[in-house]
């Protein structure tokens, strides 16, 4: 294999890399030509959720090559690993067929955080968010329990592909059900707050943020298809819900009690157990929690204090622009990836617990509640674009991830 072609297979490798692990089309397409570039290859770049085009050569000569890809992976330690390896190659430290090597070893080694911690981790990013949601210590306790069977249930469906594809189905109906059936034991569980928290790592808020970034930098193929995957998420989420709802109404006399918010301090530790249990969930460097914990503690006030100035939808935007500060610094002082602060910190701001409740709301015929619910996740999702784009034109990263 002469020099080129080792060069190409590799740039090849890494885009499906970098696109397994999440990156966004507009940081992928940049950060795939940028090693281009370096290598001295005349490169064309499109991605969009489902697949990559890449083009080498002259216009006149031409050498296309198209990728089929599935949805990303959130292991935000291994994305920092193929970083950090195709900075080596574009130094030209590392021989390409060497990087290929490599990226093969990154991406066939173990997640960091065994399937234990990881499950444990979404019991409690369930109850920390039931606490946000202002649920009471019933509420919290119940969501964690669910959380933490929903974790259980992902570990065992994700061995098959086709199990895996009603995961968001099968999860929400027994979230539902599980929370009906409790409430009509205990009188003091809100059946509502439990179930969104409970599903909270399931709700494609993320993807509706990344979406709308996508569609404001001018990526429209990928963000509309990143967007319409999400909305897909939402329905059979609504779908899952109805069905756990009416098997248990059918089945139990369910009593739904009027929330009971624990004190103002309570929200404080649940961001803590929280944002450390997100980082798990995303696999990130032990070395990287400091930050992440700092960037969902950024996110959490300035989208507080942004609610005050802006009101609650447009608070979002003062809440992404402080992450996006954070985490750009963050690239500039370690040369890492922006996204391995950034990603576990959206997951306080995103919008997927509105969207949830708007679709819910119109599937029960509320359309004016529906219909308001939803226009405001897609505003609260454009704020969170808007924020960190302001961010990064304010503080560059210095980097294309």
């Amino acid at each position: 294999m002469d020099s080129q072609e080792a060069a190409i297979g590799f740039v090849l490798a890494l885009a499906r890399a970098l696109h397994r692990y999440g990156t966004p089309a507009d940081r992928l397409e940049a950060g795939l030509q940028k090693v281009c570039n370096q290598l001295g290859l005349r490169a064309e770049v499109f991605t969009t959720p489902t697949a990559i085009i890449m083009s080498f050569g002259h216009a006149h000569e031409l050498r296309s090559s198209l990728m089929r890809v599935d949805g990303g992976e959130m292991d935000m330690g291994k994305l920092q690993r193929v970083d950090a390896l195709a900075d080596q190659v574009a130094a030209h430290k590392i021989d390409p067929e060497d990087g290929i090597r490599k990226l093969d070893e990154i991406i066939a080694g173990p997640p960091r955080f065994d399937r234990v911690l990881s499950t444990l981790a979404h019991g409690v990013t369930a109850g920390s968010f039931a606490v946000f949601f202002g649920g009471s210590i019933e509420d919290v306790l119940l969501a964690a329990a669910i959380g933490l069977t929903l974790g259980l249930l992902a570990q065992v469906l994700q061995r098959s592909t086709d199990q895996n594809r009603v995961f968001e189905l099968i999860g929400a109906a027994l979230a539902m059900f599980a929370a009906n059936a409790a409430a009509s034991q205990f009188h003091s569980i809100t059946p509502q707050i439990v179930t969104i928290a409970a599903l909270v790592i399931l709700l494609p808020g993320l993807a509706l943020s990344v979406a709308m970034t996508e569609l404001a930098t001018k990526n429209l193929i990928a963000g509309t298809a990143r967007l319409m995957s999400a909305v897909i998420v939402l329905l059979e989420l609504v779908i899952g819900v109805a069905i756990g709802d009416r098997l248990a109404q059918a089945l139990f006399e369910v009593h739904a009690a009027a929330p009971v918010p624990l004190p103002e301090w309570a929200n404080w530790i649940a961001l803590g157990a929280s944002s450390v249990a997100v980082a798990i969930i995303v696999q990130a460097e032990v070395r990287a929690f400091g930050w992440i914990v700092n960037a969902c503690f950024v996110a959490y006030v300035g989208a507080r204090f942004g609610s005050e100035w802006l009101g609650a939808e447009l608070g979002a935007l003062v809440g992404a622009f402080a992450l996006g500060l954070l985490a750009n610094l963050y690239a500039r002082l370690l040369d890492r990836p922006a996204q391995i602060v950034s990603v576990p910190a959206v997951l306080v701001l995103v919008p997927g617990g509105m969207g949830f409740r708007g679709i819910f709301a119109l599937f029960q015929h509320n359309t004016l509640t529906g219909v308001e619910t939803v226009f405001a996740m897609f505003v609260v999702a454009t704020a969170i674009a808007a924020g960190l784009l302001i961010a990064n034109a304010l503080v560059s990263a210095r980097r294309s991830l």
